[in-house]
């Protein structure tokens, strides 16, 4: 019973589109037609019982590829509409943010939502924003040409990540590290804080403040509504080594770029990996799988559906930063596509784009879950590449004509905190 997350990035057009609102992603009125149909799209995917919607964050896109700088503010935005579903992003880039700021931020964000939040983490591999963006911290995009920056770039990541995560967890923070301390100065902390004695020692978090009125952490508020805090994602593209990390923490990996048998790989790595730290999954639990699907009356109108739609990310976007080369058999060389071979005929023979009648997609997808029975299926939707009107009726074939032949999870009530007493404060 696989639990569906549409990822949505959102683009702003077609070909056609782009060319005639140039730079398309600075339209204001073509970013809010494409605002009001992803609210149509959410409150469609509510209504139909889908687990979740997600988005990515991606900076400065003229071009309108992913026009989403903030995917916080969309779960925000389309929460508010809808009653069941889950949000979220896959995901936030971590290395160039505070993570304190940001723990505050998915902290608001999932009381406003009431659970129904999900957090998705990233390095970030893309150097036109990461590297202005990131210059005070001095970090840039992933880079396997430059071994230092990437390094620093992955230091930053998982140091992020864990004040991030102590920020929820914790009472009172205290870190300090070559990069981050709190409190600022770490040894000597921040002294004469005015309300010592009125407020923070007999009402703020304990040890907060010491005799000498010098404050020895801080406490980050709010703590997040769910317990301990929403579940964290980690997308990724090729990286054993990002599977093992995530395998170690109990995140949930997503399996973006991969043929089904080198997901099964991956699956099998995760769960061995998680094993000596404790966790107890099955195959494929606590992971996920990104796939594509066209439903229409055969193979040949897929085929065409998505020569139309799928085109623009994987073979103009993804195709350029040299990810489709993940898309190999194992015996296979050289680059890829092959000559003669179109991108998403390349997609389809590696399976992760599934186009065809109802039938065709459901033993496609049949064959990859029974390979490894992925507890999260991420659908990349190309919505608005792809126009409303087809988005929502691809929605509507798959909930209804597809999933139930699988067990269609819906979205699980979210594990909240039970306060002790009613807080008493309306």
């Amino acid at each position: 019973m696989p639990k569906v997350i549409v990822q949505i990035y959102p683009s702003m057009g077609d070909y056609d589109q782009m060319r005639e609102h140039r730079p398309i992603g600075r339209s204001a009125p073509v970013f809010h037609e494409v605002m009001h149909g992803l609210r149509e799209i959410a409150m469609a995917m509510d209504a139909l019982g889908y687990w979740g919607l997600s988005h990515v964050e991606h900076h400065f896109h003229s071009e309108g590829m992913e026009v989403s700088p903030d995917p916080g503010l969309w779960n925000l935005y389309l929460g508010q509409a809808t009653r069941r579903l889950r949000h979220g992003q896959l995901g936030y880039v971590l290395p160039n943010r505070d993570p304190i700021r940001l723990a505050e931020k998915i902290a608001m964000i999932d009381h406003m939502l009431e659970g129904r939040l999900f957090v998705g983490i990233a390095r970030g591999y893309q150097k036109r924003w990461m590297d202005v963006l990131g210059q005070r911290l001095n970090v840039g995009a992933t880079n396997r040409d430059d071994r230092a920056a990437d390094e620093r770039n992955k230091e930053l990541y998982y140091e992020h990540y864990r004040i991030m995560k102590l920020a929820w967890e914790m009472d009172l923070l205290q870190y300090q590290s070559r990069h981050y301390e709190v409190p600022f100065p770490y040894e000597e902390g921040i002294p004469n804080w005015p309300p010592a004695d009125a407020l923070t020692r007999p009402y703020g978090a304990p040890g907060e403040v010491d005799d000498e009125g010098t404050l020895q952490g801080v406490s980050v508020v709010p703590k997040p509504y769910q317990d301990p805090h929403p579940p964290i994602f980690q997308p990724f593209s090729t990286s054993p080594m990002t599977v093992r990390w995530a395998a170690t923490q109990g995140l949930i990996p997503i399996t973006m770029f991969a043929p089904i048998i080198l997901a099964k790989w991956y699956a099998e790595l995760y769960q061995s990996t998680a094993a000596k730290s404790g966790f107890d999954f099955a195959l494929g639990q606590n992971m996920g799988l990104l796939r594509g699907f066209s439903i229409h009356s055969s193979r040949i109108a897929a085929q065409e559906a998505m020569d139309r739609w799928e085109v623009l990310a994987w073979r103009d976007w993804y195709g350029s930063f040299g990810h489709l080369q993940g898309f190999k058999f194992p015996d296979e060389e050289g680059p890829v596509p092959l000559p003669g071979e179109t991108v998403t005929e390349r997609l389809t023979k590696v399976g992760l784009l599934i186009g065809g009648s109802v039938d065709d997609v459901k033993r496609d997808l049949e064959q990859q879950l029974a390979t490894v029975p992925f507890e999260y299926l991420v659908w990349h939707l190309p919505y608005a590449a792809m126009p409303l009107g087809e988005a929502l009726n691809q929605l509507e074939l798959f909930a209804t004509k597809v999933m139930p032949e699988f067990g269609f999870e819906p979205p699980d009530p979210p594990v909240v905190r039970q306060p002790a007493m009613k807080a008493g404060v309306r």
